[in-house]
């Protein structure tokens, strides 16, 4: 779900570049593409990778 909202959203982005809403943008996707990634990285590695992981590491506190 996550990786088609990012394709959505980067759709969105550069439509928006080609109806002239916003010029400057690639200008600044150039400039700050690296901490995009990053952050993205980041995001990736603190998330929880499944719902059922989480629900059985609370069961295992109760016990």
């Amino acid at each position: 779900m996550r990786h088609s909202l990012i394709l959505v959203l980067l759709g969105g982005l550069f439509l928006g570049v080609n109806l002239g809403w916003w010029p400057n943008v690639l200008s600044l996707l150039a400039t700050w593409w690296p901490l995009i990634l990053i952050a993205l990285g980041l995001a990736g590695l603190i998330a929880p990778k499944t719902r059922s992981h989480c629900l059985r590491q609370h069961e295992g506190e109760r016990s």
